[in-house]
């Protein structure tokens, strides 16, 4: 590919372009989109039966997060696509046990296999750090009721958002997302690098 041609490309921030001794590589840089969702707005009950749903006990819980955390986000973008994972994703999730501002698990059988931890944005506002769930638990309606218990807790003490965060490329979580009340918020760089 020519040099000429190569800059002609139309350019997107999710991706990485570029020109190693002449041949063009186009990979993927991800970037999550913001999210944000009023705590006004209900979000639907959810039946779970034989499954408890209880706030995180951190000291108790933390070997079992920690490890379910692991096992699930390790085959993720963009742990996935890094050389060395294990180590960037197990300190990420340390930080995040440290001090969580709020912690939910869903128990089922006397195992967690679901967990949300909420934190802060650069904003200050509460952020989904980490909502998972165990890939054999999925599709039962375990995210939504963390989502409920984290929306409720949130509006009793006064605050009105919520924020997350879901890779574009990620359509299941995205779609997750927008059928929940949550709305692409603006993001001052991706439009920038539109323009």
């Amino acid at each position: 590919m020519s040099s000429d041609a190569w800059w002609r490309l139309p350019r997107h921030p999710d991706w990485k372009y570029e020109r190693i001794n002449g041949e063009a590589w186009l990979s993927s840089r991800p970037r999550p989109l913001r999210l944000r969702r009023s705590t006004s707005l209900e979000v639907p009950a959810v039946t779970l039966s034989g499954v408890e749903i209880r706030t995180l006990d951190a000291r108790r819980d933390r070997a079992e997060i920690a490890k379910l955390l692991m096992d699930v986000w390790i085959e993720e973008d963009p742990y996935r696509s890094l050389e060395d994972p294990d180590t960037l994703l197990q300190a990420e999730i340390e930080r995040s046990l440290e001090d969580p501002g709020l912690g939910i698990v869903a128990v089922d059988a006397g195992t967690i296999c679901a967990v949300v931890l909420v934190g802060t944005d650069d904003a200050g506002a509460p952020m989904l750090m980490w909502l998972t769930v165990r890939r054999d638990a999925r599709e039962r309606g375990l995210a939504t009721a963390l989502l409920r218990v984290v929306v409720e807790t949130l509006s009793a003490r006064g605050v009105d958002e919520l924020a997350s965060g879901a890779s574009a490329a990620n359509i299941p979580s995205l779609r997750w997302h927008l059928t929940r009340g949550f709305q692409l918020a603006p993001d001052p760089i991706r439009e920038a690098m539109r323009r």
